[in-house]
């Protein structure tokens, strides 16, 4: 009788272990999916003004984010879409489909997974490029560039000329010095935090040292691009009688500057043409590239030639 009670006894603690284990593993499988506020199959859409208390997901359907989601956004066998009022602070992940942002902003990872493709990318929150927001930067840019080149014009007149006249005269030689000066400056960069780096003193000073030398290049690249318009400006505008030299100074470079903003602007309205926008803006990036370099080589050769005169005459 007691051996009967023994093996009832064993059975039954047998049996509950299992079940025990059972439930834990259950637990387990389930504990991926607690973090989730929403699963749903089918196509489900986030209305506009509305925020979820979590993350959400759907199998075999689209996920349309118009609303808040607080959490991931993740889409099995559909598509994760972030529309213009969209905002998804986790990331947001497409098994057998895609993540389309449409103007919304995701804070976190992106990834597409797929049976021919994954691809993975992080946002933090950034938005795809727009027709409006591309018009605006242009004209934006275009109203720095005529304020800087005024300011160049009658507080930085020498310089300004003697660069124009280089790249009047030596365009080819600009260009190639502008070209060998935009390689040798990652090297410079260098050079001077080693130098800095030697003392200990110095070391505390690297930070102002590299800020120092990059503010000196950025400015050598505009006043040189500036020449560049400038003579761009002449060819295009041609001489003209104008009430005062400065006048017609000013009336050419501002010229060059639209001539070279035309192009950026051009491309920006033709954004919302993905192929076009984008081929438009590498043949604005490639004119504005050439034009940098030549004015980056003028303003070199001209300071090199400046500071050779002055040493001959010192001796």
């Amino acid at each position: 009788m007691k051996s009967i009670l023994l093996g009832v006894s064993l059975l039954v603690a047998a049996a509950a272990a299992q079940d025990a284990h059972a439930q834990q593993r259950e637990n387990v499988r389930f504990a991926g999916w607690r973090r989730y506020a929403q699963v749903t199959t089918g196509d489900l859409v986030v209305p506009a003004g509305t925020t979820t208390s979590g993350s959400v997901m759907v199998i075999r359907g689209n996920l349309d984010v118009y609303g808040n989601v607080d959490g991931a956004a993740t889409a099995i066998f559909g598509d994760v879409i972030v529309h213009e009022t969209g905002r998804v602070r986790g990331g947001a992940v497409a098994l057998m489909g895609h993540v389309r942002n449409e103007g919304g902003s995701i804070l976190g990872v992106i990834k597409d997974v797929g049976t021919t493709y994954s691809r993975a990318t992080v946002s933090f929150g950034g938005r795809p490029r727009t027709t409006l927001g591309s018009l605006v930067a242009a004209f934006l840019w275009l109203v720095v560039l005529l304020l800087v080149g005024t300011f160049v014009l009658f507080y930085a007149r020498d310089y300004f000329k003697r660069a124009v006249e280089i790249v009047t005269n030596e365009t080819g030689r600009s260009l190639l010095t502008g070209v060998l000066g935009g390689l040798a400056s990652l090297p410079a960069l260098i050079a001077i935090i080693v130098g800095l780096a030697i003392t200990i003193v110095g070391i505390f000073f690297i930070p102002i040292g590299v800020a120092a030398f990059l503010i000196a290049v950025s400015g050598i690249a505009i006043l040189g691009f500036l020449a560049v318009a400038q003579v761009a400006g002449i060819a295009i505008a041609g001489k003209r009688e104008a009430e005062t030299p400065a006048g017609q100074e000013l009336q050419f470079l501002y010229t060059g500057i639209l001539a070279f903003s035309a192009l950026w602007i051009v491309a920006a309205a033709f954004t919302w043409f993905p192929i076009l926008g984008a081929i438009l803006r590498m043949f604005a990036f490639s004119v504005t590239l050439v034009a940098v370099a030549t004015g980056f080589g003028a303003v070199i050769l001209s300071w090199w030639r400046t500071r050779a005169k002055k040493n001959a005459v010192a001796v």
